[in-house]
């Protein structure tokens, strides 16, 4: 595989010391950058109830992002479901799809986003079981795409506005069950290889065999987290940020995302242990990780790679992905 199409996840990761006018802004800065450069889409996360990311509210972001872009797709990444209603989902995602046509993606999640007071929060104490957040996820790919069955208690209603170009639809998951309900429903496949650094290697080859007759077959991609830089150390040290935030995580204390300069000796040692056994982590020079990146969509089958880091500074961020997709577009 010669070319890739990439992307870039973005969880807006706050840093100690920064505001989250400052992260939000450099998110702009970064959806600029890597448009420049050739990316294909910018999704923006959905997460609540913690201090360490500032994406509570995915559709906000997206317009900001938007507004402040020409020619790069932006999506969530994802919208978490449970906590929406199936025609509210739809009618945000067709508004914004109304006033950028063919640049909006709807990436439909499944998980909470944030812990069990948050999800009760969001759904005032209602209890979501697993089949209700599929219902719910195929009301709304029903009403976007105006294909809801006759009979079902919705099938009168309209979506407003009706865009010229509907948001591209997306399932966020990670097993074999999400990738068989994406193809039978017909959406794209997104895999978060990034959360715990395996991806089966048959996953996507489960979705397409699951894709309707005649239905396109290159609407997959995998999301992984990397560090890379001009050298292996530079872009070990880089990775710390990473590491000790997920190494706070397996600790049970999500305590946000600190320079690796503010790390004592003892809690230094301790997060580059981590970092040795963490896979979710492709840490290595441009040339190392853009290697790994391009093996494994080629090994894993899959059609485009989402690319997400945990920098503070947005330049150096841009300049990582820049130097990427030289290696990989080109």
């Amino acid at each position: 595989m010669s070319s890739l199409r990439l992307s870039v996840l973005e969880q807006i990761p706050l840093f100690a010391g920064r505001t989250p006018r400052q992260a939000v802004e450099d998110v702009v800065r970064l959806a600029r950058g890597v448009e420049e450069v050739g990316y294909h889409r910018f999704w923006l996360a959905e997460h609540h109830n913690t201090g360490a990311f500032v994406s509570s509210a995915p559709d906000l972001l997206m317009m900001h992002v938007l507004d402040a872009t020409g020619r790069i797709r932006v999506g969530s990444g994802g919208v978490m479901a449970m906590h929406y209603g199936s025609l509210q989902i739809a009618e945000r995602f067709a508004t914004l799809a109304a006033l950028f046509p063919g640049r909006v993606d709807l990436g439909l999640g499944r998980a909470p986003g944030g812990d069990l007071l948050a999800a009760r929060a969001l759904n005032q104490g209602r209890v979501i079981d697993p089949d209700a957040i599929d219902t719910l996820i195929a009301e709304t790919v029903g009403m976007l795409r105006d294909e809801l069955p006759v009979g079902h208690p919705y099938a009168s209603l309209e979506v407003r506005p009706r865009p010229e170009t509907p948001p591209e639809l997306w399932l966020l998951g990670s097993s074999g069950q999400s990738a068989a309900w994406a193809g039978q429903h017909n959406l794209g496949y997104a895999y978060a290889q990034f959360f715990t650094g395996h991806q089966q290697v048959e996953i996507m080859s489960h979705y397409r065999a699951h894709l309707p007759e005649g239905a396109p077959e290159d609407r997959t991609l995998s999301a992984l987290c990397v560090s890379a830089a001009p050298t292996r150390e530079q872009a070990r040290e880089q990775a710390l940020a990473a590491a000790d935030f997920r190494l706070g995580l397996r600790q049970g204390r999500a305590d946000g995302f600190r320079e690796p300069a503010a790390l004592t000796p003892e809690r230094r040692s301790d997060v580059e242990a981590h970092l040795e056994r963490d896979t979710a982590i492709i840490v290595g020079t441009y040339d190392e990780v853009a290697d790994v990146l391009r093996a494994f969509a080629k090994n894993h089958r899959t059609d485009e790679l989402m690319l997400v880091s945990y920098i503070n500074d947005v330049e150096d961020k841009i300049v990582q992905y820049r130097e990427l997709a030289a290696r990989l577009t080109g």
